[in-house]
């Protein structure tokens, strides 16, 4: 284990055998490590259990550094939801230096696939070929799939009230009420692809949309494999990017939430698309998590965006 995480480990135990001043409310409390976990269970608790995210909103999920603080609250929650994956190897490492913390892995309840590991243009393949050369590293982007979403959202249900199963009944209305809800927007999706001029979407950034293309038959070009954050792409994938979108007059370059915006204006600028943000539903800013944005919320704005893409 890195020493800082063992560090943090020990702090943990230490703090979770002092006293604890917080008055107990009977309700269970839940910790969520990012926004997609966070949001799968807000919309399953509502207020029958204390739930927090360890994330600050509007921060990098992929450049996050956990703090004794967060430890302390990982080892003191009654469940620990997190996504897995490549990305959360730091909390692999914590739980497993803490005694008898309950955890909740989104990965584990979903399909996986493997993601892109090539360097510059990326493209989709033939789904047979998914699992090709990609170093056996599980994409952990699941909950963009909405099916994927559907199935945590249920898993979890489950899972929360074998933890409170007073509540079993009022957690499981709530959970198949957003199911619905995320079915009928999955439903809207597949008519717009159905009804679409083209199947392709132009990402220039990062791409951390694998599990939704597949979902909806979408094809991709993207400038980044996965969410990786490497250097910045080469002239020859930018030359290409533009060349692409100007050749089969793609109407609209996509970028992700957050994102530095620049490459996306300069193959704008050289072709005439327009940029629009695709949300990936990685964070939310500020703003928009006092308003209570959701999943849902976020994937309607992307219904529209992706209408305008693919026509």
């Amino acid at each position: 284990m890195r020493p800082f995480l063992l560090a943090l480990a020990t702090l943990a135990l230490l703090v979770s055998c002092s006293p604890v001043h917080e008055v107990d409310d009977g309700r269970i409390d839940i910790i969520a490590s990012s926004f997609p976990a966070y949001d799968a269970a807000r919309a399953i608790v509502g207020e029958d259990a204390k739930l927090s995210m360890l994330l600050p909103v509007g921060s990098d999920s992929h450049s996050y550094e956990p703090s004794a603080e967060d430890a302390v609250r990982i080892a003191e929650a009654d469940l620990f939801i997190y996504n897995g994956g490549e990305g959360d190897s730091w909390i692999e490492d914590l739980i497993s230096s803490l005694d008898g913390v309950r955890a909740f892995r989104l990965v584990d309840h979903v399909p996986t696939l493997l993601h892109e590991s090539q360097d510059g243009i990326v493209e989709a393949e033939d789904e047979h070929d998914h699992d090709h050369g990609h170093g056996d590293l599980v994409d952990e982007h699941v909950w963009t799939s909405l099916e994927n979403e559907m199935a945590i959202v249920d898993s979890l249900c489950a899972e929360i009230s074998s933890l409170d199963p007073e509540k079993g009944e009022a957690y499981r209305r709530r959970a198949d009420a957003y199911i619905a809800q995320i079915e009928n927007l999955r439903q809207a999706f597949v008519r717009i692809v159905a009804d679409a001029q083209r199947r392709t979407i132009v990402v220039a950034d990062r791409f951390p949309l694998i599990y939704f293309a597949r979902e909806f038959g979408l094809d991709w070009l993207a400038a980044y494999p996965g969410c990786a954050a490497g250097s910045e792409p080469s002239v020859r994938t930018v030359a290409a990017m533009i060349d692409f979108v100007r050749d089969n007059d793609i109407p609209v370059v996509l970028h992700m939430e957050n994102a530095n915006t620049a490459l996306s204006s300069v193959i704008a600028d050289e072709t005439g698309a327009r940029v629009l943000q695709f949300n990936s539903a990685h964070n939310v800013t500020k703003r928009e998590f006092d308003q209570g944005m959701t999943y849902v919320d976020l994937m309607e704005e992307n219904l529209k965006t992706l209408e305008e893409a693919l026509n």
